[in-house]
């Protein structure tokens, strides 16, 4: 078959100028949808090209993540480091453990008690006090113990006036005679007198008792009113119990007052 020359020509002229506006045509529409955006249009494309390229990247960071279940560790971050606890193995500190600064600063305890000095410090407030009803008051009181026991050794005694200790005994006390033990002036009224004792049996320790009378006097105004005591210790439990399973504690106090004016007194 044979082509004519002149056909064939006009032919490949047609495909090259197809070709050509294949190609041009793409370039003609982006220059003429540049031209028709408002300035500053490139930089929101720009920005906008540059979201989509951040989106692509965290989609692609949290792909590995995906197959994870929901509400696991791995959806809510790294894991803080407990409070006060080291990385290293130390010790966790609990909550209710003070703070440093709230440690009080009021050094170590005190000393313990002197009992020796505060007794001292009791007798020295006792004789003020004695010091300051002689001053005050012209009536007075005196107090007189006598005791008695073949075999009852007495531990104590103490005497006070108005619920006060103002006599308490030496060890090994004993009074065969009437022994003043507290005289002092006194308000005039009525003053209760409490004689507390405590003996034991000289044949057997185990053996003990403890009395408390009290007694309730009226001095007179401008008199001494002279209050003797007397007690007495009949038991036998020390020397009859252990031996024959019986005995008896027989303990007794008389008292007898009398009051007389202080010119009479002295």
């Amino acid at each position: 078959m044979r082509v004519d020359p002149t056909r064939a020509a006009a032919a490949r002229a047609n495909l090259r100028r197809a070709v050509v506006g294949v190609v041009l045509a793409p370039a003609l529409v982006v220059g003429t949808v540049a031209l028709a955006q408002p300035p500053g249009g490139g930089a929101r494309a720009g920005a906008a090209r540059a979201a989509v390229s951040t989106a692509g990247s965290a989609s692609s960071a949290a792909a590995p993540a995906s197959g994870a279940p929901a509400g696991s560790p791995a959806d809510a971050g790294p894991v803080p480091a407990p409070a006060g606890g080291g990385g290293d193995g130390a010790a966790r500190l609990s909550p209710l453990n003070p703070a440093p600064s709230e440690l009080s600063d009021a050094g170590l305890p005190a000393a313990s008690i002197d009992y020796d000095r505060l007794l001292a410090d009791i007798a020295s407030l006792r004789a003020r006090a004695a010091a300051l009803g002689d001053a005050l008051f012209h009536s007075r009181l005196a107090v007189s113990l006598q005791t008695s026991g073949d075999h009852g050794r007495i531990a104590a005694v103490r005497v006070a006036l108005d619920d006060g200790t103002v006599w308490t005994s030496p060890p090994q006390f004993r009074a065969e005679d009437a022994t003043t033990v507290y005289e002092h002036a006194v308000a005039p009224g009525r003053h209760a007198v409490t004689i507390d004792v405590d003996r034991r049996d000289d044949r057997d320790d185990t053996f003990r008792s403890s009395q408390r009378t009290r007694l309730l006097v009226d001095v007179p105004a401008d008199a001494r009113l002279s209050l003797d005591v007397k007690l007495w210790d009949d038991s036998d439990m020390g020397g009859s119990f252990p031996a024959d399973k019986k005995g008896q504690y027989d303990l007794r106090v008389r008292a007898q007052a009398r009051a007389q004016p202080l010119a009479q007194a002295k």
